[in-house]
């Protein structure tokens, strides 16, 4: 199973974005495929009282990620016990959040 974000586009603009916000709890969320836009994802984690999240990565194929084969990255940021942020590069493929408890997370490009 996978997952792929939901793009947006304002009234009268040409220029689409693209949104994903989830809950994760005790466990590792379905992979989310990042869209081959040429931008870098922005990501923000908000991990719960008593929770830590982990964002991976992979730069996998897509076929990889959608099989459950796909090589995953920890996160450069580090697990994270409070809220952050971080810039992925657009040359990701799919991310994936691992939390501790119970933990939103929001990607945007």
């Amino acid at each position: 199973m996978y997952q792929e974000m939901r793009s947006e586009r304002l009234p009268y603009r040409t220029d689409v974005r693209w949104f994903h916000t989830e809950t994760v709890t005790d466990g590792t969320g379905a992979p989310l495929i990042i869209p081959a836009v040429g931008r870098d994802a922005a990501v923000a984690v908000m991990p719960g009282v008593a929770a830590s999240a982990q964002v991976e990565f992979t730069i996998s194929r897509y076929d990889e990620v959608r099989l459950g084969n796909a090589i995953w990255h920890a996160w450069p940021a580090g697990a994270a016990e409070e809220a952050s942020a971080d810039v992925v590069s657009g040359a990701v493929t799919a991310l994936r959040l691992v939390s501790t408890g119970e933990s939103r997370w929001e990607v945007a490009l």
